[in-house]
């Protein structure tokens, strides 16, 4: 008779029962293979046996390391079983399906849904507690990982171990970790829990004291002493032994722990351990080899690996993938220090313009931060930085916190530091206190035994030279040189800034000298030969300067000195225009190739080079080829002002074009913001377009100040004669010029006059034919001026007397006015004077008619007659009389007092002012 699967399951569960697993899983599993016929609780049995086998296989996932996929596999295989046979859902198994997609981290949320399910059903299932306890604190939650833990311990409130090693760990990293060790502790009280003692060695280790880490230590051996295969503890022991120093165990321990895990963040960690140890110990190939596995091996969100990978990088020179790598690093961390200073002093190295923002934007984080507040440095990367962005003052600014740091610490400050302060204290205009600088590092180097003493004063003397000249203290910079050479008589910067202060000075015969004492030593110093190439052009000595020019040309290897091009260049610029003017247009081409080819070839040591650029726009224009020349002016000034040559080729072009407005433009601008205020060619320049535009005024205003710079420059002379007979031409063609302007030209004229006949007799260069044909022209102009003056007096005496003429009449008018206006007030007197008698008039016969007694209206009554008797023998009835009379009797009779007060109200005048009105 053929066993029933029920049968199979209960010998199943007694091998089960006495440790025999693989014989569990085989009879389970042969029973369902095996039991093919259908009997009332086959469903209920076929059930359970996958549950059990689901079971197994997810325990089995979670103990056996280097099988978990493959045991993973068969659980989701039993599991997807179990849902085709539409049973009742079973709580526990969904706990346990859940546990198993915790193994993995893209099934997070699928084991949290599961949890959740199966806490609605059953709040206190303690498991599903668990596994949402674990779940948050895999993704940094501890507050709510710490909440579920504490809801186990209100249903069990003796608590598993496990319970209270979860609670231990959430309060560590929550920074609680006195309650972590309590509840250590507690663990370890309820059971001898493996993973409370490691979580105390934690602690001790943490507590960065002697005693503590000593009591850790004990902790671990303990702990190894009852699992010697715990790839946690193994990591933990590793790293204990790599602070140590003993980088053989730690290699040893975390080799071991790679052994007994298949957990990708523990087997990376490891990697890196033993990665760290090799690089302490400068085996690089070997480390560069582990930190490689650490990262492949790495989960998401581990990057450690990525930094020492860069450092090994940086070790190779290979600083584009150490780059990459800190990036990466970045990404998840934006604000780690170390990997910003790491990052922003490639990006230094690399000096690309577009990272040197980012990198003084990553050093500004990190010198703010607390950690690295008192870094040197990361202040003196933060230096070098703003060196390549030229701002000066910043690079001072960090400079000096690097110092007083390094002071602060009770160390001696290095001598190049003071010497690069120095130095960035000149590029920042700050020549005073980059004297005392120098001075002070000077008296130090002295005094120091260092081996770098000699070099030290030798970079110390030569920049204080630099100093002085910056600040206009040429003797004293002059002897500083001196002093240097005799000391140092090979040290040829010496010979080269006298050569440039010589011809600053243009001594340059005296600097044609200090140059030649470099090229006795050295006949092939480059810079030399093109200082006594400008000095021989100085001097019109065009042969020689061509001869030092050409050594410097005829050396392909120099072709990278873009000085001696540049100036090679500007000589062959300079023929061109020359042999141009004079019409040899055959030695003039010869020039132009020579000029474009001295350019070019700088531009193809630098492609951004602006001055190259603009005597390519130069050379072009020069041979009346203005549409590309100004294309090439324009395209550099669109780039900003800092080829101010450029901007004054622009406005040469616009000059030459007839855009005298914009070239009259441009050259003011250039003269108020980037030239110095006595730059001659310049406001020569501008008082040429002047001209041009008509305003001979202003034109003659700038050549005088011209003339006032350069007394003797027949051009000058030459031009202002020029623009003063322009200026009297144009006031001679007024229709009515004015007799003051015709005075003053009598001056400017003989002025013109004499300027063109000085240039006529002592300047051959400018024509004499033209000279002489304008000091002629001027002289007709005085004549024309006399006629024109005597015409202007004439007309002005008429003017005079019309003037007169009409002021005398509008003097009369203005007196006819006046007495009209006397008139007038004297009528309006009489006027009112007679009004104000009218008025008297009026008012006395008023009075008198108020005053004479109403004959018509008095009442026929004795008492009334008798009244009106007295009225008539007063005379005038003085108001006050009446009053008296009126008060007497008007308790005696009010019937006659009673017609007398309707006249009152309407014809009496209250009054006793005879002025009234």
């Amino acid at each position: 008779m053929e066993k029933l699967l029920s049968t199979y399951i209960e010998e199943a569960m007694q091998f089960y029962a006495i440790g025999k697993g693989a014989d569990f899983k085989a009879i389970l599993e042969k029973g369902i293979a095996t039991c093919m016929a259908t009997y009332s609780t086959y469903g209920q049995d076929l059930y359970t046996a996958y549950s059990l086998l689901a079971t197994y296989f997810s325990n089995h996932a979670f103990r056996v390391v280097k099988s978990r996929p493959a045991f993973q596999a068969m659980a989701i295989n039993c599991f997807d079983q179990l849902e085709s046979l539409r049973q009742q859902e079973d709580p526990h198994l969904q706990v346990t399906k859940g546990f198993l997609w915790m193994l993995s981290s893209s099934r997070a949320q699928d084991a949290d849904a599961l949890f959740i399910s199966v806490l609605r059903k059953q709040p206190k299932n303690i498991l599903a507690l668990i596994g949402r306890a674990c779940l948050a604190y895999n993704r940094q939650d501890y507050i709510g990982a710490l909440g579920y833990f504490k809801s186990v311990l209100l249903i069990q409130s003796k608590g598993m171990a496990d319970v209270w090693v979860g609670i231990g760990h959430c309060f560590w990293k929550m920074g609680e970790r006195e309650k972590a060790r309590l509840s250590f502790k507690i663990a370890l009280e309820h059971d001898q829990c493996l993973n409370a003692l490691l979580g105390l060695a934690l602690i001790k280790f943490d507590q960065n004291d002697e005693q503590s880490y000593q009591e850790g230590k004990m902790l671990l051996t303990e702990a190894y002493n009852e699992d010697n295969r715990n790839p946690e503890l193994l990591s933990i022991i590793a790293g204990m032994y790599y602070t140590d120093g003993n980088h053989e165990m730690a290699c040893s321990f975390a080799g071991n722990a790679i052994k007994f895990t298949a957990n990708k963040h523990i087997e990376s960690r490891n990697y890196f351990q033993i990665a760290k140890s090799y690089h302490a110990t400068d085996q690089f190939e070997s480390a560069k080899n582990y930190y490689l596995l650490a990262a492949k091996a790495a989960p998401e969100g581990y990057i450690l690996p990525l930094v020492g990978m860069a450092q090994m990088y940086l070790n190779d020179g290979e600083l584009s993938k150490a780059k990459g790598c800190l990036e990466s690093f970045l990404m998840f961390e934006p604000d780690e220090p170390v990997v910003m200073d790491l990052l922003a002093k490639i990006y230094i190295e690399e000096k690309c313009p577009e990272n040197i923002d980012e990198a003084i934007e990553m050093l500004v984080k990190v010198v703010e931060s607390a950690s690295y507040r008192q870094n040197i440095n990361s202040w003196l990367n933060l230096a070098f930085a703003y060196e390549q962005k030229r701002l000066w003052a910043q690079v001072v600014n960090a400079y000096q916190k690097a110092i007083y740091i390094y002071l602060s610490r009770g160390h001696q400050i290095p001598i190049e530091w003071l010497n690069n302060l120095a130095n960035s204290q000149l590029m920042a205009k700050m020549p005073e206190k980059a004297l005392d600088t120098l001075d002070d590092a000077l008296s130090k180097c002295r005094v120091l035994n260092s081996e770098h003493k000699t070099t030290n004063l030798l970079s110390l003397q030569y920049n204080r030279g630099l100093v002085l000249e910056e600040l206009n203290m040429f003797t004293q910079a002059v002897e500083n040189y001196i002093a240097i050479t005799k000391e140092y008589p090979s040290y040829h910067d010496c010979y080269l800034r006298l050569a440039v202060m010589a011809i600053q000075m243009n001594k340059h015969t005296q600097a044609i000298e200090h140059l030649k004492d470099i090229l006795v030593e050295d006949n092939l110093n480059m810079t030399a030969r093109t200082y006594m190439g400008d000095c021989f052009k100085g001097l019109s000595l065009d042969k020689f300067a061509t001869f030092n020019y050409n050594m410097i040309l005829a050396r392909p290897s120099n072709f990278t000195n873009t000085y001696a091009s540049m100036a090679m260049g500007n000589f062959c610029l300079e023929k061109l225009q020359n042999w141009l003017a004079e019409g040899n247009f055959r030695a003039a081409r010869k020039q132009k190739e020579k000029a474009l080819q001295c350019f070019a070839k700088v531009l193809d040591c630098n492609p951004k080079n602006l001055w190259a650029a603009n005597g390519i726009g130069a050379v072009l224009s020069s041979c009346y080829n203005l549409s590309a020349g100004g294309a090439i002016f324009n395209q550099i000034t669109e780039g900003g002002n800092k080829c101010i040559p450029a901007i004054i080729n622009s406005a040469h072009i616009a000059l030459v074009s007839g855009q005298y407005r914009l070239a009259i433009q441009t050259y003011e601008r250039c003269l108020k913001n980037h030239l110095p205020k006595n730059s001659v060619d310049v406001m020569h320049y501008l008082a040429k377009a002047l001209y041009n535009n008509g305003d001979t005024r202003m034109a003659k205003m700038w050549l005088l100040k011209v003339r006032h710079l350069v007394p003797q420059d027949p051009y000058v002379i030459f031009n202002l004669g020029l623009v003063i007979k322009k200026e009297a031409e144009d006031a001679l063609a007024l229709p009515r010029p004015q007799l003051d302007e015709l005075m003053g030209l009598d001056g400017m004229l003989k002025m013109a006059f004499n300027l063109f006949h000085h240039v006529n007799l002592n300047h051959p260069k400018i024509s004499v034919h033209l000279s002489a044909m304008y000091a002629e022209d001027c002289q007709n102009l005085i004549t024309e001026l006399v006629a024109k003056t005597i015409q202007a007096r004439e007309s002005q005496a008429s003017d005079e007397d019309r003037i007169k003429v009409q002021r005398e009449r509008i003097r009369d008018h203005e007196e006819h006015k006046h007495q009209q206006e006397l008139q007038r007030e004297e009528e309006e007197r009489v006027r009112r004077e007679n009004q104000k008698i009218q008025r008297k008039e009026v008012l006395e016969r008023t009075r008198k008619i108020v005053s004479a007694p109403l004959a018509s209206e008095m009442p026929k009554k004795s008492a009334g007659k008798g009244r009106a008797k007295k009225n008539q023998e007063n005379g005038d009835g003085r108001s006050k009389n009446k009053s008296n009379s009126r008060s007497s009797n008007a308790d005696k009779d009010q019937e006659d007092i009673e017609p007398l007060k309707e006249p009152k109200s309407k014809e009496f005048i209250d009054t006793d002012d005879d002025n009234s009105e």
